[in-house]
Order: structure tokens, then C-alpha cells, then sequence
């Protein structure tokens, strides 16, 4: 009899182990099946972020402006300005400033070659005192290198933007328009890969538009045929230059790589 029942205790606990594993089986190919259809199916995600927006890099094609941060509250105890840092600013009501303006504040980096100056959105500040000739403003939000120097540009309200990336077949029908050449990378990086920025020497003139996704092309040498191997997105448009965002790319983007509409 106690035989008996040791042996239907075990056959019990087998088939419990059994049931348990099948379970966690079907529970892991449930998993697998639905990070499989988020990657596959899924329709739109963000591919223009707020990040992309105020914090990315852009080509200034005309010189800096007037308007400035020259000193800020804290300025003897941090050389970085962050987020409610208070700033001093070289223009007042005189200028037809107002209490309450919004602005970016921008860094201005170089030359970029014969397009202007290579800038970098670096964060937004308001304006809460105005004199005659000088103000004082609140970091609202930083993107890192906020500094005394720091540029202010009028503030302009952007929207991200919801769709999915196209992608890219290496040796796909060419483009179509002009073709352009990645000019600047973000941080001037050897290389980039997917989610880095990047300027090209396309813009508004050649019919780019914020939201365009292009095709990045390479030849192994000269007498090589084109190979697509990246898709990026147009963040921002100038009249002669445009910032973009690679979606996705089979290899590391160079400088001087060429860039087409689809």
C-alpha cells in the first residue's frame, strides 16, 4: 500500500513537472511571438524626437546674432549651466525684450565650410526681468553644454513626428533628385551608426522637407556600383543644408558618403 502511494505521489509530481514546463513553454513562445510582431508589424513609433528638435545640430547660414547669455548667477561656482541656472542676457527692453520670451539657447562651433556655422541647439530659456539694456533668464530645459556665450534664437514651437523607418535595398532602382554628401557628424565622429545626427549639403533649395526619409550610398571603389547602406530622416531643413537622423544602416556612416531622396 505504501509502495502504491509513493508511486502515485511521483507520478504526480512528473506530471506536474510536465505541466509547469509546457507552460512556461507556450508563456515563452507567447513572449518571443509578441517582441517578434512589435518588431515586425508595428505601424509607427516616434522618428522624430523632442530630443532631435531642440538638442541636435544645424548649420547657421548667416552670422550669429546679437542676442546673448554674457554671465549667469552661479557662474564662479560651475562652468556647465543646467536646468533654473539663472542667466544674465546683453539686450533689454530697449531691444523689445519681454518678460516672459522664450528662446534657445544655441552654441556656435566653427565654420562649416562654405555653408555658415556649424551651431547645436543646446537648451531653452525664459525671460523673467527686463531693464532697458539687459535681462535675466531661467534655463527651462538644457541638452548638456550650456555655457556663458550661449546664443539666443527666437523659440519656435515644433511638433515630433510618428511613422516607421522605409529601410534601404543595397542595390535597389537609384533615387530620385539631386544627389548630396554627409558633410558634418555628430561630435565629429570618425563614424556614425543608427540614431546619430548628421548634416548634409542638401536643403529647402533642393526640395528637402523635415520629415523626408533619404538613402545613404557608398562605393567600394570608383569603378564600384552604388550601394545603399543606411536610411535617415530629415530633422531639420535650411535653405542649403539639412540635419538628418539614421534610422537604421548595415555599417558605419563616413563623411563625404552620398545621400539621395528616395
Amino acid at each position: 500500500m505504501k509502495q502504491s502511494l509513493s508511486l502515485s505521489r511521483g507520478g504526480f509530481l512528473v506530471f506536474l513537472g510536465l505541466a509547469v514546463g509546457l507552460v512556461g513553454l507556450a508563456l515563452a513562445q507567447t513572449q518571443q511571438y509578441q517582441i517578434e510582431k512589435a518588431k515586425i508589424f508595428q505601424e509607427t513609433y516616434p522618428v522624430i524626437t523632442e530630443s532631435d528638435l531642440y538638442c541636435s545640430y544645424f548649420v547657421l547660414e548667416g552670422k550669429p546674432p546679437d542676442l546673448r547669455v554674457v554671465g549667469a548667477e552661479r557662474q564662479e561656482e560651475k562652468i556647465l549651466l543646467s536646468d533654473d541656472d539663472v542667466v544674465y542676457i546683453n539686450k533689454g527692453k530697449s531691444d523689445g525684450l519681454e518678460i516672459g520670451q522664450l528662446f534657445f539657447l544655441v552654441e556656435v562651433l566653427g565654420k562649416a565650410r562654405d555653408f555658415g556655422y556649424l551651431a547645436c541647439k543646446r537648451g531653452r530659456v525664459r525671460l523673467i526681468s527686463c531693464e532697458e539694456t539687459v535681462s535675466v533668464g531661467r534655463i527651462e530645459k538644457s541638452c548638456g553644454h550650456v555655457t556663458v556665450g550661449n546664443f539666443l534664437f527666437p523659440y519656435e514651437e515644433k511638433e515630433g513626428l510618428l511613422g516607421r523607418d522605409l529601410g534601404f535595398e543595397p542595390y535597389a532602382s537609384p533615387g530620385r533628385g539631386p544627389i548630396g554628401h554627409i558633410i558634418f557628424q555628430e561630435n565629429d565622429f570618425v563614424q556614425v551608426a543608427a540614431g546619430h545626427w548628421a548634416i548634409v549639403d542638401l536643403g529647402r533649395e533642393q526640395g528637402i522637407e523635415v520629415g523626408q526619409q533619404l538613402t545613404v550610398y557608398r562605393r567600394a571603389n570608383p569603378k564600384a556600383p552604388r550601394e545603399a547602406i543606411a536610411n535617415v530622416i530629415v530633422i531639420d531643413a535650411g535653405q542649403k543644408t539639412a540635419t538628418v537622423k539614421i534610422l537604421s544602416a548595415k555599417e558605419a556612416i563616413f563623411k563625404g558618403y552620398e545621400i539621395q531622396a528616395k
